[in-house]
């Protein structure tokens, strides 16, 4: 027999330092055979178990060369390395992976997120966007096993026991699903899947001879439990770490068992949601065996940081036996490594929209909650929420890490920020930028669907000490977790909520604890409920709150719900009701509604009050009263509970600044003043009007208001004091040095739309910085009018983007006003071009300063927003422009003479040739380049079917190619057009608010 056999697989590090999945049968097996030799070495009557044993560990033996020379030169060869480096690691000033820069990116996704191969994929293009939209920073991704993964790899063992042709065809199944999801994700790349493809292929080896054990043991031990349902973990990492790899970006996978080490424990997985036991991580020795495994796999040849997939829920004891985080581990892996590496945040990626104010499946009106602490977070969790396990915050709690909740399916959204301290105590300095967040009483409405009540009552109890702790340790004794306790002052009686599984071993536990009792007195009863839920109301903004349990039962009240217990925790930050299960969804809603987290209301902000801005407040104005319009129509339908209030407006000279909703419509006609392209908005002629009139702006507006000198500063100061939730600043300038500050607003969870292209086209760094800001997730950035006035080209290309087309080429006429001006002058040959620029002024389709798009800037800030959209790193120094206005001022009459010489000999060029003329950006994603000027096209087939002051896009990609591209089409120019669509944009940011 293999002398290996016989030594204990726990009893000491040297036996440990291969632990594969190949090695696990053979070092279970040795300690059966040991124990077995121990007891019966010398009887003369040995039993058919101990030679099953033996001869299963022959067989176990023999079954498995191939694995253990595999994991003999891989892992053993990595571990033994990592034990001979840990010295040097610890001493080791500053850790490898530092050198990137102490800001990295962790990223969580669960099996819901990696359910398949164009799952994977969503997963692995996101971490790469996410990183570059961070300005490139290093990221880590934590990766839990395939969705249904783990479960279907626990019931091949369990299924062994009965079962050896089920539990290989379980097998076989499992393996076979991820190598499918594999080749689908790299397919044609064998150079990257075959190493990948094998490993599995000697997982499973493994595992077959581990079912031979469990067979003849009649039994799973937890280690080879723990050890076969980490294989999910494993075969994921290698996955999202192949596709990575095919993309072009460098990437490596870590199994954690080589680097998370944790003390020695008991054996066991857990179950799904169960509240586990928090395993400390030996931090030190973590830290120094990842350093160690990082030393050996780059030998710091490494040119940039590279995408690391680290596998979640498993690690090793400190004594070298393969082990896990239990169930729901796998977010605690995340926030573990979070800490290790010194992460700026760590985002878990889930199928919702970040933490929401409810159950969205109970409560439609649910919407995600953008800030929250750690505290409020670790309530909801303990109260039924399934995000993010309470264990998971306290890594992210002493770093001081932020915790973002965001939708794996929808990465615009900005989801749930979690960060700070509820407690006045132990509130964070730099946790200022929530504050406001939290004003809001309550911050969600949570439950936990399936519970009983168990009480013991008697009047036997009336001043009897001790009878709590007696219940609460018999409680204890019978392993159930206690939820809810109730009980009067007189301890007459005392009622539990425990998880309705539990139920009736709660029960039997107090029965015996008060056997003499109950059988003594008749009116002593342990009682029983089932069929209960618990609905709980949970926010910072609830202590020192007079009037909240006030309004929580009168709402379950008005609703008809029964509550037959109750429970307020001493944090003040939670009151709890117990409900019939089958009113929990009608209770869910009437505390939502009853605590106004039903309607959403955001306050904004308008910088700028020129044409666009001006029509921008007749739009809000006419949406506030709404007349003619039809909220019944399904359109409608998400903006009807919108409470829209605009509670601050600048232009260049003077703001107005009001403690609550200026009501827009009450503006005069003395408000608005003439210029070159129509009436506008000045707020210092109003202000006169009103001195002259004797009156003061609060006297019109019915709310109190101050005009004063411009101070931008001031008035995000303002604004983001204010007690609504949501702000949003609205940029109608055409400022470099307000899009300067967009950076410094989003840090502060202020949202921004902005018809304003100098943020999206000006330098690449701020561009980038911008974006960035973005990604924390604290405020988002919406420029969709930039480009397209209303219509949604860039969403439109985003869209193209994300459903994995590849564009190579945008192509058309982006200037509404050049649009004009050339459709004109091909009606009008005689017409000067001057002449038709004047048109377009009077009109209002021009910028205020007809320069910019006479010089091209106009169109080609729009074409390098584009060309961003796509990718390309480009400074606006970059794009290839041909002006129209190539010298001089277009105030000089000379000027414009030159110019219109100019541009009739060009027209009469291209008639004699049978085309016409466009001024058009094209941008070549192959190339690299973007391309301002004009363009001759045929008569008789142009690509352009333009009237008016009509804008086009033409998209070519592999889905549309030529000559059949996606083409957008519609009105481009004017202040109507253009405000139109920064409204659209509010609304649909509202939306992701609400």
């Amino acid at each position: 027999m293999d002398s290996s056999l016989s030594e204990s697989a726990f009893a000491t590090p040297a036996a440990l330092q291969v632990r594969s999945v190949a090695d696990a049968p053979r070092l279970i097996l040795s300690r059966q055979v040991q124990q077995q030799k121990n007891v019966g070495a010398n009887s003369t009557s040995q039993t058919n178990g101990s030679k099953h044993c033996a001869a299963v560990a022959a067989a176990v033996a023999a079954a498995l060369p191939a694995v253990s020379k595999r994991k003999a030169k891989v892992r053993s060869k990595r571990i033994i390395g990592l034990t001979s480096t840990a010295a040097a690691a610890s001493s080791t000033a500053e850790c490898a992976w530092r050198k990137f820069g102490s800001d990295w990116g962790v990223h969580k996704f669960g099996g819901a997120s990696l359910n398949d191969a164009s799952l994977y994929k969503t997963c692995g293009d996101l971490l790469i966007s996410q990183s570059k939209e961070a300005g490139d920073i290093p990221t880590a991704a934590i990766v839990s096993a395939a969705g249904g993964m783990t479960d279907a790899l626990v019931s091949v063992m369990t299924a062994a026991v009965d079962d050896q042709a089920d539990a290989h065809q379980k097998l076989q199944a499992a393996v076979d699903r991820q190598k499918g999801i594999l080749l689908e994700l790299v397919p044609g790349k064998p150079e990257l899947t075959d190493a990948v493809i094998a490993n599995f292929a000697k997982d499973q080896e493994g595992v077959k001879a581990m079912l031979m054990a469990a067979a003849q043991m009649r039994g799973v031990p937890p280690q080879m439990l723990e050890l076969v349902a980490g294989l999910g973990e494993v075969w994921s990492a290698q996955t999202l770490a192949a596709y990575l790899k095919s993309t072009g970006v460098p990437s490596e996978w870590v199994d954690a068992r080589d680097c998370l080490i944790v003390p020695d424990g008991s054996s066991s997985l857990g179950e799904k949601g169960q509240a586990m036991d928090t395993i400390e991580p030996l931090w030190d020795t973590t830290t120094n065996k990842l350093q160690a495994w990082w030393e050996q796999t780059f030998d710091g040849k490494e040119a940039s940081a590279p995408y690391l997939v680290i596998t979640g829920f498993i690690c090793t004891t400190v004594s070298g036996r393969p082990s896990t985080l239990k169930r729901s581990g796998s977010d605690y892996s995340a926030t573990i490594f979070a800490k290790i590496l010194g992460a700026s945040a760590v985002t878990f990626w889930k199928n919702v929209n970040g933490v929401y104010t409810a159950d969205p499946r109970r409560v439609k009106e649910a919407f995600p909650i953008a800030n929250m602490t750690f505290d409020e977070a670790m309530e909801l969790a303990y109260f039924g929420g399934q995000v993010l396990h309470p264990s998971a915050m306290v890594p992210c709690i002493e770093k001081r890490i932020p915790v973002l909740v965001r939708n794996v399916f929808d990465p615009s959204h900005p989801g749930t920020r979690v960060y700070g301290r509820g407690d006045a105590l132990l509130k964070w300095d730099d946790q200022d930028d929530i504050k406001d967040d939290v004003q809001m009483p309550v911050t969600a409405i949570t439950s936990i669907e399936k519970i009983s009540l168990v009480t013991i009552a008697g009047t036997s109890f009336l001043g009897t000490h001790g009878v709590a702790k007696r219940m609460m340790e018999a409680l204890s004794s019978a392993g159930v977790n206690v939820i809810l306790t109730s009980q009067g002052s007189s301890e007459h009686s005392i009622t539990v909520a425990v998880d309705a599984g539990e139920g009736q071993r709660a029960l039997d536990s107090i029965t015996s604890a008060f056997e003499l009792e109950i059988a003594r007195n008749a009116e002593t009863r342990a009682t029983k409920k089932d069929g209960l839920s618990i609905i709980a109301v949970i926010g910072e903004g609830m202590k020192n709150t007079t009037g909240i349990s006030g309004r929580f039962f009168n709402a379950l009240g008005r609703a008809k719900v029964n509550v037959a217990a109750i429970a307020q925790g001493s944090s003040e930050r939670n009151i709890s009701a117990v409900v019939e299960r089958a009113d929990l969804s009608r209770a869910l809603r009437a505390a939502h509604a009853g605590f106004t987290l039903s309607s959403t209301a955001v306050t904004v902000g308008i910088i700028g009050t020129g044409m666009v801005g001006t029509q921008l407040i007749q739009q809000l104005a006419n949406f506030a009263s709404c007349p003619g319009r039809n909220k019944d129509m399904p359109a409608m339908a998400e903006v009807n509970y919108l409470n829209i209030e605009t509670s601050a407006v600048c232009d260049m000279n003077k703001m107005l600044l009001a403690e609550k909703a200026i009501p827009l419509g009450a503006f005069g006609t003395d408000s608005y003043q003439e210029g070159a392209g129509g009436s506008f908005f000045n707020i210092e002629s109003w202000g006169k009007s009103l001195q002259e009139k004797g009156q003061k702006p609060e006297d019109v507006l019915k709310v109190n208001a101050e005009i004063s000198d411009t101070d931008i500063d001031a008035m995000i100061n303002f604004l983001d004091n204010k007690d609504v939730p949501h702000k949003v600043i609205i940029d109608c300038t055409a400022s470099d040095e307000v899009a300067s500050k967009y950076s410094s607003w989003l840090r502060r969870g202020l949202h921004i739309i902005s018809p304003n292209k100098r943020a999206g086209a000006g330098p690449l760094a701020r561009y980038q910085a911008i974006l960035k800001e973005v990604g924390m997730g604290r405020g988002q950035w919406h420029y969709e009018s930039t480009v397209g006035a209303q219509l949604p080209v860039i969403s439109l290309v985003r869209d193209i983007l994300v459903t994995g087309d590849k564009v190579s080429q945008i192509s058309g006429i982006l200037s509404g006003s050049l649009s004009f001006i050339f459709n004109t002058l091909d009606r009008e040959p005689d017409m000067a071009f001057s002449e038709a620029v004047e048109l377009a002024q009077q009109r209002g389709l021009t910028e205020p300063d007809p320069e910019q798009d006479l010089s091209g800037k106009d169109t080609a800030r729009k074409g390098l927003i584009l060309a961003r959209e796509l990718g390309l790193k480009l400074e606006f120094e970059d794009i290839q422009i041909e002006p129209l206005l190539t010298g001089g001022s277009w105030a000089d009459e000379a000027t414009r003479a030159e110019v219109d010489k100019a541009i009739k000999s060009k027209m009469e060029a291209a008639n004699a040739e049978g085309k016409r003329l466009f001024y058009v950006c094209e941008v070549d994603v192959e190339a690299g380049r973007v391309f301002v000027g004009l363009r001759g096209f045929s008569r008789e087939s142009p690509p352009f079917a333009l009237k008016d002051a009509e804008v086009v896009l033409q998209v070519t990609s592999e889905r549309f190619k030529q000559p059949t591209p996606l083409v957008v089409r519609g009105p481009g120019a004017g202040a109507e057009v253009t405000a139109s669509g920064v409204f659209a944009s509010l609304l649909r940011l509202l939306k992701t608010l609400s």
